[in-house]
Formats: C-alpha cells, structure tokens, sequence
C-alpha cells in the first residue's frame, strides 16, 4: 500500500482500506477502482491522501524499447525483437488471467524473432549491454529461447530439434504467470515460504503446457526440469544425471547464463564473461553438463572480439582476442596498452557497454 495525494492520477487505482467522513460514515469501501467523479468527492470532503493498492508491473517495455532501438544492430533484427517482446507481454499475460493458449500461438511469436537472431548474432551482444528490469520475464523468455536454438545447433542438432529447443526455452518459465506479483517482482531477499511458492513456477509450467494444445510431454518436462542439477541438488525433483533429459540440461545452461547477464529487480547484472565463468564452475562442479557448457561459453567469448567492456577496477576496455584455452579471460586493449587477463588475475569482466 501506499499513500497517494487526492488529484487526477487517483484515476484507474484502487482504494486499499475502507475510507469513512469526519462523522463514521462510509465514504468508499475498499477495493473502490476509482473513477475522476471519486476524487471530486474526496475533494469535497477535505480528505487530502489515501492509501491505494500498489499495482506491482514489469513495466510496460518502453524503458528497454528505447534502448534496443538506440543500439547499433541490425534494424530489421532489433525490430522482430521490439515486436516479439510486445507480443509476449500479451500472450503471457492472457495465459495468467484465462489459462492455456493453443502452443501454434507461441510458436508464431517466437518463430520470427528465432530466425532473425540466427541470421544477425550480433542480437546477443546488444542484448547484454541492455539495463534496468523492465519485461525481465518476456525478455528473459525471449532471450532463453534464442540461447536454446544457438546452443542446439552448436550441438548440430536437426533443425526441427533446434526448433523445438528455441520454444522449449521461450515457455520455460511460463509457470511464473501463476506465481504471486508480490513474490515473483519483490526486490528483496524471499522468505522460506515465498521461495518455495516461487519453485513452484515449474510444476505450473508443467501442468499449463500439459493444458495446452499442442503440448507434449518433453516440452513440459523441460518447464519443470530446468532448474534440476546433475549432482541432485536442483529442484523441484532433484533428479540425478541421465534422469534429466538432455534437452532440459541444455535449458539449464541457457536459463541460468541469461539470468546472470541481466538486470533484475533485487540484483544487477553481470557481464557474459563471468556469468561464463560461473557457468564454467558449475559444470567442473558436476551440476551442469560440462559437454554443453564448453561449447556454449566459447562461442559466446568469440562474439564479443570488438565489444567495449567495463573491468572490476572500472577500467573501459575492448576486447581484442579470446584464448581457445581460458575464453574467460581475453586479450583486452585499454587505450594503446594490451591487458591479458589470463595473467592479471584480480581483474574481471565486470559489464558489457558497447
């Protein structure tokens, strides 16, 4: 709740508690959606404030379309992104309110951006230099569907299995539509209670694209699996090695590298190159298929040679070389001096700018 002055912009929210007059009657009863003849009344009884819900949003994407079409990038490429992105926001936000939708309708969606990316992989770079947690969900949904396609074909996977990576990885996360707004957006560490609420969002997963037509039982396993780790210690069935298919093992990859490298609302992000290192990590630690991630993350490294990038010590510096053996830690160039961060070892990656 918060408290909000008695003018026009009153218009459209909602009452939070029950408002009365000087002498106990009641005025407005809570839950009122209040419409310009309310605020002349509370204006006619002197009441200056109230309280009024909180409408929690991921935004309306303006913020994150501005800077995407401001980027050096392929016009036609950024456009089917805008264009995806706003039409994630609707389809998802219809799936939240009146249940499954036909999957074609996903696909349609997906389909075009899919192939722009691939012919323009550019996208990635821009993607990441990106700021703020505007439409995190519907980017995030975009951006993990994109990395699935990339890394299937890394994998040279058939093209109808690359396809269905790229859907597999834009509804995997469609089970938060059904996770609480003050959960899934609250910019705090989560209680006990809300974190499990927020796991959740895989068994939703699952059971909605079960709902929908022309679902299968792989593409909603890959809902509910991509949080499962290959050691046990994923959730929400902590399946050990080969009981996590290997569609889903690529999901994980993608999921956790995007979430890493964006803004969200309780954490900044992190540049490509750590959130490789860390996935690196991962995979040395026998969570993550470590066949999957070393394909992944030195392809990624190749196509930042050229980008401009912020070091730890807030040094802007451009990527000039990426070492086949540590692609982590590339030859950078910080004005006319050479920096190779495979020897200066206190020095990392830290943001991608440009």
């Amino acid at each position: 709740m918060s408290l909000a002055p008695v003018d026009n912009s009153l218009v459209g929210k909602t009452i939070a508690v029950d408002l009365y007059t000087e002498n106990g009657i009641l005025l407005l009863p809570q839950e009122t959606i209040l419409t310009s003849a309310h605020v002349q009344l509370l204006q006619k009884q002197r009441i200056r404030e109230v309280e009024v819900r909180q409408v929690l949003s991921e935004g309306t994407g303006e913020h994150i379309t501005s800077q995407l079409l401001e980027l050096d990038a392929d016009e036609e490429t950024i456009a089917a992104y805008v264009q995806a992105l706003d039409k994630t926001r609707s389809v998802f936000d219809q799936v939240s309110q009146s249940g499954a939708s036909h999957l074609e309708k996903f696909s349609e969606i997906f389909s075009e951006v899919a192939e722009q990316s691939m012919k323009q992989l550019g996208l990635f770079r821009s993607l990441y230099v990106l700021e703020g947690a505007d439409s995190y969900t519907y980017r995030h949904s975009l951006n993990v569907g994109i990395l699935c396609s990339l890394i299937a074909r890394l994998m040279k996977w058939s093209e109808d299995r690359i396809a269905f990576m790229g859907t597999a990885g834009f509804l995997h996360d469609l089970g938060k539509m059904r996770v609480p707004k003050e959960i899934l957006l609250k910019p705090g560490k989560l209680t006990d209670e809300e974190f499990a609420e927020m796991q959740k969002h895989t068994v939703y997963g699952y059971q909605m694209i079960m709902e929908m037509e022309g679902g299968s039982e792989l593409l909603a396993q890959c809902a509910l699996m991509h949080h499962e780790r290959l050691d046990g210690t994923g959730y929400p069935q902590k399946r050990i090695g080969n009981e996590i298919p290997v569609e889903c093992q690529v999901l994980a990859v993608a999921d956790m590298f995007d979430a890493i490298c964006s803004d969200r609302v309780y954490k900044e992000r992190t540049s490509p190159f750590e959130a490789a290192q860390l996935l690196w990590k991962e995979a040395c630690g026998g969570k993550l298929n470590i066949e999957i991630v070393s394909q992944f993350v030195r392809y990624i490294a190749l196509l930042y040679v050229g980008a401009r990038a912020r070091l730890s010590n807030g040094e802007e510096v451009e990527v000039i070389l990426i070492h086949p053996d540590e692609p982590m830690r590339p030859l950078v160039r910080r004005s006319s001096e050479f920096l190779d961060l495979r020897y200066e070892r206190q020095l990392t990656i830290e943001k991608m700018i440009g």
